[in-house]
């Protein structure tokens, strides 16, 4: 349910996007150990999952995406 929220909001608010995605990918990266980051990697919207994984993979970070 709570996803489902997230991602309406994101609909509606396209604007954000580019805040928002380098919210997630930053907060991804500083996740003390890479099995913490894989779980909020996880839980990133479907919306913004592609722009997340891209930041990751150009910040050479990219192995937390699979």
């Amino acid at each position: 349910m709570h996803k489902i929220l997230i991602n309406l909001l994101l609909l509606f608010s396209r604007k954000e996007d580019f805040m928002m995605v380098m919210l997630w990918a930053q907060q991804i990266m500083m996740q003390e150990t890479e099995k913490e980051a894989k779980e909020l990697y996880a839980r990133v919207p479907r919306l913004l999952e592609e722009k997340v994984k891209k930041i990751l993979i150009d910040s050479g970070m990219g192995h937390l995406t699979e």
